[in-house]
Formats: structure tokens, sequence, C-alpha cells
């Protein structure tokens, strides 16, 4: 009990360490088993959540479900770790922490909102201030979003450094422990932050189909997941997002029907490639509108190096490579894999 006496363990302190990984607060508080239980169940999840968005066969409504659990474990994570924290401190302490405004409490309260620990600690105008601050930079993050993630990190870490010293009383008896912490605040945006857009740009990407070329296996309005990555090469029958040989901001998905170096010919509604039927279901009912295309029928077409051809599944409505031509693989964003919206028709994407 001495030793506990000397060194008391603050609440908000632990829940501010928690609520950058589950645990930490725990382990802060002693309690070191239950820290790492919880390090590692938070690791599992993250991990088998992005297995889920990134596998063909896993139902969209398991992401969600681990997504919910996830959160849930991060939120009981927050109040056991004040828990942990409370339960070994002697009870003179707690009397003593409670008679004033609590300087890591208005720390958390400003990561939560910028500007919150201060109205916290009636420093109501600039509370309010820096809440009009931090809505005037998300009109930055509209067209500049990665400058933004730099000016709300740094902004973030300075309102939270000014909610800690604003505090009537510190028991700490240096700001070294803060001036941790804040670093640590500031490391965190700029990883969230700077990981979801790479996640976007290197992994999977959400897309809106708005287009009726390819039903019925894509209607507009549905929502489609994107799987990206440098090492990927298209076969025959996949669906893929390329960008739109007239405007390279727009983005098309159509079905791959012929790879670099083949000839195709188009005849009786069916694919030939090299001269061979070919199989794929999709590919098998390939209608022309009444105008001139490539690759009709006595007039074969060769895919050029490193290119690919692409046909909308409603071949009838769909302006596609017969029409501009191979595309090239530099033009392709990945291969569409998975409907995840509406819940109705979700599934992956044959």
């Amino acid at each position: 009990m001495e030793d506990k006496q000397r060194h008391p363990k603050e609440p908000w302190l632990a829940v501010v360490l928690s609520s950058f990984l589950a645990g930490i607060g725990q382990i802060y508080c002693g309690r070191i088993w239950r820290g790492s239980l919880l390090m590692l169940t938070e690791g599992m999840l993250v991990c088998l959540s992005v297995w889920s968005i990134l596998s063909l066969a896993c139902d969209i409504l398991v992401t969600v479900g681990l997504c919910l659990v996830l959160i849930a474990i991060g939120i009981w994570n927050l109040f056991d770790a004040y828990k942990c924290a409370k339960r070994i401190n002697p009870e003179d302490f707690e009397i003593e922490r409670k008679r004033s405004k609590d300087p890591w409490l208005a720390l958390f309260l400003s990561d939560l909102i910028p500007g919150l620990g201060q109205i916290y600690l009636k420093r109501r105008w600039l509370g309010i201030g820096f809440l009009i601050v931090a809505g005037i930079l998300l009109t930055v993050d509209v067209k500049y979003p990665l400058l933004y993630v730099s000016l709300r990190a740094f902004f973030s870490m300075f309102v939270c450094y000014h909610a800690y010293i604003s505090a009537p009383i510190r028991r700490e008896p240096s700001n070294k422990a803060v001036s941790i912490i804040v670093i640590v605040i500031l490391c965190s945006y700029l990883f969230y932050d700077y990981s979801r857009p790479a996640f976007k740009k290197y992994v999977a990407e959400a897309f809106v189909s708005s287009a009726g070329s390819m039903k019925p296996t894509l209607v507009p309005g549905d929502r489609i997941l994107v799987r990206k990555s440098k090492t990927y090469v298209p076969k025959r029958g996949d669906v893929v997002a390329f960008k739109s040989p007239d405007n390279p901001d727009d983005t098309h998905v159509k079905r791959v029907a012929a790879l670099a170096g083949e000839t195709l010919e188009i005849k009786d509604n069916s694919l030939f490639i090299d001269g061979r039927k070919v199989q794929h279901p999709a590919l098998q009912d390939i209608e022309y509108p009444p105008r001139d295309f490539l690759g009709m029928e006595g007039e074969a077409y060769e895919v050029p190096e490193n290119h690919i051809f692409i046909i909308g599944d409603n071949s009838i409505n769909s302006r596609d490579s017969r029409a501009f031509g191979a595309i090239p693989l530099s033009d392709v964003i990945g291969r569409a894999y998975k409907i995840y919206w509406p819940l109705s028709r979700r599934g992956p994407i044959q």
C-alpha cells in the first residue's frame, strides 16, 4: 500500500494511453497481462477486418460485424483503463484529484474535439475559437487533403498541449510526460490520416457503378470494391476498373476479353481468340449495335503489347474497346472483386 500511495496512477492518463492502442493504459496501471491480451485482441480484429475487406468470398456483413466488435472493445477498453487506475489508487489521492479540473481529462477532451478541453476548463471563448479554426481547416480538406492532414495533426497537438497546461493543477513534476503524449498524438494523426489514402491508392478502393454497360453483373448504383496491386496481371474474364480514354479522371468498369498479342474476332455473338471460341459465359452473347466496331466478323483485331481488350457485359449498350480500341495496362486501376452495397446485391463479382 505504501508503494501505491507513493506512485498513484492518473486515471485519465490511462484513458489517453489506451486511446492510442488498447491495453496501453492497463499496462501503465501495472495490469500487464490484461493490457497485453487487449493489445493482441485489437490487433487480431484489425487484421481480420482488413482480410474480410480484401477477401473475395467473405460476406460484407462479416466485415461490419468485425468493425462493430472492434469499436465496442475500443470503447470498453477506455472505461476499463480508467477503472484499473482508479482501483489501485489510495482513497485520499482520488478525493484530492476530484477537487479540481483534471489536466489529463482536458487533454483527452481536446483530442476528441479541438477546444472541448478548454470549454471543460471554463475557457469557453478560447474553446469556441479552437472549434471554429477546426471547422475552417475542414474547408482545406476539400481541395488539399494531404495538406489538411498535416495541419490538423499539428493543430490537434497544440490544442491538446494547451488544454493540459491550462489546467489549474498539474500533478506531474515536469512537462516531460505531456510532451511525449502530444508527440504521440501528432504521430497517430499523421499515421491514421495518411494510411487511409495510402490504403485506397495501393490496396483497395471503393467505386460506384454509374452506367448500365455491365448489366446484369453490375447495375447503376452498385458500390464495388476494387483491389489494387502493382503485380496484378489481368486475366480474361476479370472485371477491371480503368481510367476512361476520354477523361483520365473518370473510371469505367468492364470485363477483360482479350490479352496482349492475341487476335480477337466476334462472330455469331461469340468471342473467338486466335480462331478458338472462348467459353467464358459472359463472353458468349456479344451483340453489336448497328455501327462499325473493331473485331467484327471478317476484321480480326490484334491486341497491342501491354494492352488489354475490354467489353461490357451489356454489350448492346456498352462503349468499350470495340469502339476506342485496346486500353494500356498502365490505365488499369485494379480488379473489381466485390459488391458491398446495396446489401441485397452484396457478394463477389464473377
